[in-house]
C-alpha cells in the first residue's frame, strides 16, 4: 500500500512538471493522502480475509461444533466436552493443534458455570478446585464472590486454551417449578442477577476469555426441558423488559463478547410462535434492536429436541440465520445445515452481504481477542 501512495505522489509531482501546471521553480507538492484510522485498517484487514476465503470456509465459520463434526475446511468454533479434557498439559496440546490445523484460528469454547454445569470438574482437570453454583453465589448476595468465581474459572481455562466460556447464566428464576435453570440461575431478583453476571464476566475478562451470557431472553420462567422438546415460558413482553433483559442488558454495556438465544417459545412475546432461537422478533428486533447488541449473537446447541423434533438440520440452520444468528452451534448434522446455508446463500435466500456481515462481527472478534493478528 505505502508503495502505491509513493507511486500515485510521484506521478502527480511530474504531471505538474511535463505539463506546465505549476512553476518548475516553485512546483506544487500534492498534500499527502489522508492517513488511515486503526478502525479503517482492521476492517479491511477484515474484508480482506473475508474476499480470500472460499465459499465452504465463508459458511463453516458460521459453525461451533464438538470435536467430533470437524468439516475440512475448518468451524468457525470449538466446544469441549469432560470427554475432551485430560491433563492440563494435554489439554493445552489439543486445543493448540486445533488452532494450528485451522487456516482461520478458531473459538475454543466451554460451558463452565461452576456448580452442576462444569465440565472441567466433570473431566477431573488436575488442580482445578471445583467453584459454587451460581444459585450458591447469589445467595451469598456478595458480588465480589461472582467475581472470583468467574477469576477463578477463567483462569482455569486460559490455562488449557480455552477463550470462550457459555457463561455466566443470565436467567433470572421466576418459576418455582423450573428444573432446567433452578440453582444454575444466581436468582430471581433481576437487580441482584445483573450484579451477579457483571462480576462473573468481569473474573472471566480479566483471564482474557470471551463471555458468553444466556439464555436470552430468559430462561428463568420456562418449566420444561429443551434437551427434549418445547420449552414455554408464559412470560409477556412487559414482564420479559423488566424482569428478564436486565441481566443481559448489564453484560452487552460491559463488554460481552456473545449472547447465547435460548430455545424458549413465549407465546405473549413472539408474534409467530417461535423459539428465540429461530425468532426474528428476539434476535433482530429486540436484542439486536431494541437492546443495541453489536456482538456476535449464538444460538444454543441445535441438536435439541426443541429443534430437532419439528426442524431438519438444514432448515434450522437456516432460519436461524436468516433470524439474525451470526453462528450456529453443534447443529444435529452439521454437513445437511451447513449445505443448506450455502444453497440459501446460492440462491439468495440469504444475502452475500448478509453472510458477509456475520463473517465481519466473527472476525472482528477473533482480532480483538488475538487469534488473528492485524497485518500493517
Amino acid at each position: 500500500m505505502r508503495k502505491c501512495l509513493f507511486a500515485a505522489i510521484s506521478a502527480a509531482i511530474l504531471t505538474l512538471f511535463s505539463c506546465g501546471g505549476a512553476d518548475a521553480s516553485h512546483p506544487e507538492i500534492p498534500p499527502d493522502p489522508p492517513q488511515m484510522t486503526e478502525d479503517e485498517k482492521e476492517a479491511l484487514f477484515i474484508e480482506t480475509i473475508i474476499d480470500g476465503m472460499s465459499p465452504e470456509e465463508q459458511v463453516s465459520q458460521l459453525f461451533i461444533l464438538s470435536l467430533g463434526a470437524a468439516p475440512t475446511a475448518g468451524a468457525g468454533g470449538y466446544v469441549l466436552f469432560s470427554g475432551d479434557i485430560t491433563t492440563v498439559e494435554g489439554t493445552k496440546a489439543l486445543t493448540d493443534n486445533l488452532k494450528a490445523a485451522s487456516k482461520i484460528p478458531p473459538f475454543i469454547c466451554i460451558d463452565e458455570e461452576g456448580g452442576a454445569v462444569s465440565r472441567l470438574s466433570a473431566a477431573h482437570l488436575p488442580g482445578y478446585a471445583a467453584q459454587p453454583s451460581a444459585g450458591k453465589t447469589g445467595a451469598s448476595g456478595d458480588k465480589r464472590n461472582a467475581y472470583l468465581v468467574g477469576e477463578n474459572i477463567g483462569r482455569a481455562l486460559s490455562s488449557i486454551g480455552v477463550n470462550v466460556d457459555f457463561a455466566p447464566v443470565a436467567d433470572v428464576l421466576t418459576n418455582p417449578e423450573n428444573t432446567v435453570i433452578a440453582g444454575r440461575s444466581y436468582g430471581s431478583d433481576p437487580a441482584l442477577v445483573s450484579d451477579m453476571v457483571s462480576a462473573f464476566q468481569a473474573g472471566l475478562h480479566s483471564q482474557g476469555v470471551m463471555s458468553a451470557p444466556k439464555h436470552f431472553p430468559g430462561h428463568g420462567g420456562t418449566e420444561s426441558d429443551p434437551h427434549l422438546g418445547a420449552s414455554v415460558s408464559e412470560s409477556g413482553a412487559l414482564q420479559l423488559a423488566a424482569v428478564d433483559y436486565p441481566p443481559f442488558i448489564r453484560a452487552i454495556g460491559e463488554g460481552a463478547e456473545f449472547i447465547m438465544v435460548g430455545h424458549i417459545t413465549v407465546p405473549g412475546a413472539e408474534p409467530e410462535g417461535l423459539p428465540a432461537t429461530l425468532s426474528k422478533h428476539f434476535i433482530s428486533d429486540v436484542l439486536r434492536g431494541s437492546l443495541g447488541f453489536e456482538g456476535i449473537i449464538i444460538t444454543d446447541a441445535m441438536n435439541m429436541g426443541a429443534i430437532t423434533n419439528k426442524y431438519a438440520p438444514s432448515e434450522a440452520a437456516v432460519m436461524a440465520f436468516k433470524a439474525g444468528a451470526d453462528m450456529i452451534l453443534m447443529p444435529e448434522d452439521y454437513d445437511q445445515a451447513a449445505n443448506g446455508m450455502a444453497q440459501a446463500v446460492e440462491s439468495g435466500d440469504i444475502p452475500i452481504d448478509r453472510m458477509h456481515e456475520s463473517l465481519y462481527r466473527i472476525l472482528h472478534a477473533k482480532l480483538k481477542a488475538g487469534l488473528i493478528k492485524l497485518q500493517q
